[in-house]
């Protein structure tokens, strides 16, 4: 298989290379076919005429004839310049006339020192003319003597030649045009492959710039549109991180200087130590759960999907209460939940759903007056999960953007937990929303799919 895609891979880099040895491989193999049938008739020709001739000549013993002769072939008539004349065990000419080819032809069988004995067929080459000779032995002769049949074939491999020459000339021209047609036709395939490579080098230079090129191919198009897309959410998202980075070195500097300030003030004796050690200990909180917040951040970004089991949600959030309500006592709250008595069974990560509550009620324990509110309940295919404070609410142009990472408000930040809740409902292909109260305080709500059946 390695093989097998490096053979891939150099035929889609040399795409105008491999184009040319195929068309020059098909060609040669016409040629080859071509050669190989033309001598094959040639042979079979000659070979037919002569033996044709022979007959002929037994009937009329003719030596040495200037006349055409003329063969049968099936139904149809072949003339063919067959000739013949005899010659001596010396293959000297001893018939009373003979023409210039029956003296170069003797000649060059002498030079050869050729048997005179029966022979069919042989090709013979004699001062850049081509023969097809038979021999054929005189038996009833008191002295060695033969007559050779000769078939001039020059005029056919002359013709065959200026048919090679001809093929030569049209594959040289057809390839040439090829190559033209294949080169443009590469150049117009790579281009828009150059266009996009340069733009995926772009995006990975963090250059997130959309590309506006268009490409007349379908293809092409809807790879660049995909790249656009992919370039627009990398431009979102690092932005977003930029942010985040930003906006959480601020939020963690200001718990820092307070355990700073407080620190260096019981350092100095300047102030109570118990007091100071409250508000150390109120930051190091803070601190302790804005760096889980972060955790859970970064761990959501980058688990696409969490581990999913089937559980009962009302018990989630009873538990979430239990453990929130000693905080919300401490800081003067009431801490209710209400349910309707009846199971409602969900799929979901349960660590994280418990993450969801705790930063829903946490909210709700910073701004409430007096009383928070925690309802678990189902409608339909959804199951709900519902906060309801009595603070001074959202402001009407903040709720949009409550759920937005470290969005500063009115009062500041908003932090990183309602983000981290959005996340997760996302996370479960559920929803979060934000809205006020009809008379005062805020209402989060989240809902996620039941389980059915």
């Amino acid at each position: 298989m390695r093989i097998l895609r490096k053979i891939y891979a150099y035929i889609q880099s040399h795409i105008v290379t491999v184009f040319s040895l195929l068309l020059f491989a098909s060609f040669a193999l016409v040629g080859i076919v071509f050669n190989f049938t033309a001598n094959k008739y040639i042979t079979s020709s000659a070979g037919y005429a002569l033996r044709e001739a022979r007959e002929i000549n037994e009937h009329n013993n003719t030596r040495e004839t200037g006349v055409i002769m003329r063969i049968v072939r099936g139904n149809h008539r072949v003339y063919a310049n067959v000739r013949a004349f005899a010659v001596d065990d010396n293959f000297t000419p001893i018939c009373t006339y003979f023409s210039e080819n029956a003296l170069n032809i003797s000649q060059r069988l002498s030079y050869y020192q050729t048997p005179i004995i029966e022979t069919e067929g042989m090709r013979l080459r004699v001062n850049y003319q081509t023969f097809y000779i038979s021999i054929v032995p005189d038996e009833e002769c008191t002295v060695t003597s033969a007559t050779i049949f000769y078939l001039d074939v020059s005029e056919t491999l002359m013709f065959t030649a200026v048919i090679n020459r001809l093929l030569l000339i049209s594959v040289a021209m057809i390839w040439l045009i090829s190559m033209i047609i294949a080169g443009v036709f590469a150049d117009s395939l790579m281009r828009p492959l150059r266009v996009l490579r340069n733009f995926v080098r772009q995006i990975g230079r963090g250059d997130f710039t959309p590309n506006s090129h268009s490409f007349v191919n379908e293809e092409f198009n809807e790879l660049n549109q995909s790249l656009n897309h992919a370039a627009r959410r990398l431009a979102a998202y690092d932005n977003e991180q930029k942010a985040f980075f930003q906006n959480v070195s601020h939020e963690l500097r200001t718990p820092l200087m307070s355990i700073k300030s407080y620190a260096e003030g019981i350092e100095q004796g300047i102030m109570d130590p118990k007091s100071a050690s409250e508000t150390i200990l109120e930051a190091t909180d803070r601190l302790t759960g804005m760096v889980n917040d972060i955790l859970y951040v970064s761990r959501l970004d980058n688990v696409a999907t969490p581990a999913m089991e089937k559980i009962n949600l009302c018990v989630i959030v009873e538990e979430r209460v239990r453990q929130q309500k000693p905080i919300a006592e401490s800081k003067g709250l009431e801490l209710k939940y209400i349910t309707f008595g009846e199971p409602i069974i969900v799929n979901c990560a349960i660590k994280y759903i418990e993450r969801a509550v705790d930063n829903m009620i946490s909210n709700a324990i910073r701004y409430a007056k007096n009383v928070i509110t925690v309802e678990c309940y189902a409608i339909g295919g959804s199951a709900s999960i519902r906060v309801t404070d009595d603070g001074p609410g959202f402001e009407p142009n903040a709720i949009p953007h409550v759920f937005e990472r470290f969005y500063r408000g009115k009062n500041g930040l908003t932090g990183i937990g309602l983000s981290t809740v959005k996340s997760i409902t996302d996370q479960h292909k559920g929803s979060a929303t934000a809205e006020n109260g009809n008379k005062e305080g805020a209402i989060l709500t989240i809902s996620i799919p039941r389980k059915k059946g």
